[in-house]
């Protein structure tokens, strides 16, 4: 995602943009001050007496930190981990941001990070060495880190995508493994005609993120660039495409709507009514820990594609910034680099913290090289590594991506009483996204 953010924030003269700021303080203006000393490579860190803060949500983490402070005694770093989850966090950044205040480091999903760009709170890393570790990473996700030569973030997780299915249920109804989603549909017909109580699929009735996963698949494009001002195609070609899609698997009474990890939705793939679920990497354990009755049951193979070229889409995944009130900014790249590409690190990140790592590196360790019990010992690990290299480079995230899939996941909820289609929903999402975006001071237009 080759996001030119620093040339389209909100003019500093509107009324918009005075607001933004009043919302993450002033002091965000002087993020160029903090990152404007000499650069620095992170390796050439003083060791002395600096004492680092980082928030996070991922359990475990801790232990990776340990590891840190065990190793570098000069450069200790204290952990909060914040328990009201993502979104909670994220409003306490912006709070610490106001208030001048905020911690050295912190944890920031790949769709957040412009909200955070385009107000000026993160440090440029490229000042402090951070581009010699751009090769470790899997390339999409530097993309997603970087742009014109700055570097706002290392890269730690990702959620390439994949499809879980009932591999017993597929045998017993006789169904192909689909690698085309023309397979995929007419799996759902022939499944829907065996057994009208059965679904290939759930619909969730509250997710944009996971629509924005299968639209990237398909080489939608929801936000670029073009001079100083952002383009929004949220109702792109592509993401049509995937919407009509799934509008007739909708229409047609193929796929069960309702709300992902409720406990109906558990239900549902516990019990056979479900039959695959299209997802990121980190659905295994989901599914492993809300099924468990169907141990051995189920195997995951690559999402479907649209055509001949194979192509795949990410759901979810983070990084851990630097943000501009530190003191140590570079100290602080020093430890964010460690912490996403150490091998001990990133052993503790897996298993304690269930992170799928963006490090290529630590994608080939042994504890995601070999067959998981649950999947009837299929390495999963070895399906995921293949197509994370196939994920689509040029899907961009926009600057308000919580206002836009808010809208998205609204839309949605209304598919089950027939009142839309998901085409108007990205219709009108594209719609209010732009009108938002325009509010607050942007420079936009419609795709």
């Amino acid at each position: 995602m080759n996001q030119i953010r620093a040339v389209v924030r909100p003019s500093a003269s509107s009324p918009a943009r005075r607001g933004r700021l009043a919302q993450v303080g002033a002091a965000a203006c002087l993020a160029a001050a903090t990152v404007a000393s000499a650069a620095m490579p992170a390796s050439a860190a003083p060791a002395k007496g600096v004492t680092l803060t980082f928030w996070s949500w991922v359990p475990g983490i801790q232990a990776s930190v340990n590891l840190w402070n065990k190793s570098h005694p000069g450069i200790q770093v204290k952990l909060d981990e914040v328990t009201s989850g993502n979104a909670g966090t994220y409003a306490k950044m912006f709070s610490a941001l106001q208030a001048g205040n905020a911690p050295d480091l912190g944890q920031v999903e790949y769709a957040t990070l412009p909200n955070f760009e385009h107000v000026g709170g993160l440090v440029d890393l490229s000042k402090y060495g951070a581009a010699s570790v751009k090769n470790d990473f899997v390339g999409w996700t530097w993309g997603q880190v970087s742009q014109a030569g700055g570097v706002y973030a290392i890269p730690q997780d990702t959620g390439p995508m994949g499809l879980f299915y009932r591999q017993d249920l597929f045998k017993k109804y006789g169904l192909a493994v689909p690698k085309t989603w023309t397979q995929y549909m007419a799996d759902a017909v022939a499944l829907h005609k065996a057994d009208p109580n059965a679904y290939i699929a759930a619909f969730p009735a509250n997710d944009g993120q996971w629509f924005s996963g299968l639209a990237w698949q398909a080489g939608a494009r929801w936000f670029s660039i073009s001079g100083d001002s952002w383009v929004s195609s949220i109702n792109d070609g592509p993401s049509v495409k995937v919407a009509n899609f799934w509008q007739q698997l909708i229409s047609k009474h193929l796929v069960k709507i309702e709300p992902d990890f409720a406990p109906s939705w558990y239900k549902d793939l516990s019990d056979g009514t479900v039959l695959t679920w299209p997802t990121a990497v980190w659905g295994e354990n989901t599914i492993m820990t809300n099924a468990a009755s169907t141990k051995g049951d189920w195997r995951v193979t690559a999402l479907p594609n649209w055509g001949a070229k194979a192509a795949n889409g990410n759901w979810g995944g983070s990084t851990t910034v630097v943000f501009k009130d530190t003191k140590y900014p570079q100290q602080a790249t020093q430890f964010a680099e460690w912490l996403n590409t150490n091998p001990a690190s990133i052993t503790g990140l897996i298993t304690k913290g269930g992170l799928y790592p963006a490090d290529i590196a630590g994608q080939g360790q042994k504890v995601l090289s070999q067959g998981v019990p649950f999947y009837g010992g299929q390495n999963i690990w070895a399906v995921f590594r293949a197509n994370s290299k196939l994920v689509n480079t040029n899907f961009q995230w926009g600057p308000i991506m919580s206002t836009t899939f808010t809208q998205i996941a609204d839309g949605f909820g209304n598919l089950a009483n027939g009142s839309t289609t998901v085409a108007k929903v990205l219709a009108s999402a594209q719609s209010q996204t732009v009108s938002a975006m325009k509010s607050q001071g942007f420079s936009v237009k419609a795709g």
